[in-house]
């Protein structure tokens, strides 16, 4: 087994769809949601028909996001990977059913699954948010819980799990 194979104790996946009114353009979130249809408004969803919120996530996974673990991110759109981190937070309620949303700053809400995270949509390659512009569009995001253990403060890509 290789070190990086050990640097995670848990991996989950969420599945979601583009939507023509993908934007990709806001500078401090990052989110999915399970509803169908968004407006142009929606500058932070990189998803839609989420097969996952915050509500829907491993009893183990929210377990590691409130005890205020280090967690790894990666999106795959077809052959474009984006890869950042973030971390859990002990008053994270992880309660919406409908979205899942990763920030930049601390701020906490019943939609919120990782604060001080090192990228928001705005981030992601155009190309990526040009793919995710097409309904037909599938998507996958995968969250990688880092084991507490691993100090090497290296961050790379985590593991592709297909599911």
């Amino acid at each position: 087994m290789s070190a990086q194979e050990n640097k995670y104790i848990l991996v989950e996946t969420i599945e979601f769809s583009g939507h023509r009114n993908i934007l990709g353009t806001q500078r401090n979130t990052i989110e999915v949601t399970k509803v169908a249809e968004i407006s142009r408004r929606a500058d932070c969803i990189i998803g839609v028909r989420a097969s996952k919120a915050c509500a829907d996530l491993s009893s183990d996974l929210r377990k590691h996001i409130q005890a205020g673990g280090q967690l790894d991110f990666l999106i795959k759109v077809g052959d474009i990977r984006f890869s950042f981190s973030g971390r859990g937070q002990r008053e994270l309620d992880l309660s919406d059913h409908h979205e899942l949303v990763l920030r930049r700053s601390d701020f906490i809400s019943a939609r919120t699954a990782a604060i001080f995270c090192d990228a928001a949509a705005a981030d992601l390659p155009r190309k990526m948010i040009e793919l995710l512009q097409d309904d037909h569009a599938a998507g996958i995001l995968i969250i990688s819980a880092v084991d507490p253990r691993d100090s090497s403060g290296v961050i790379d890509s985590p593991l592709f799990i297909e599911s």
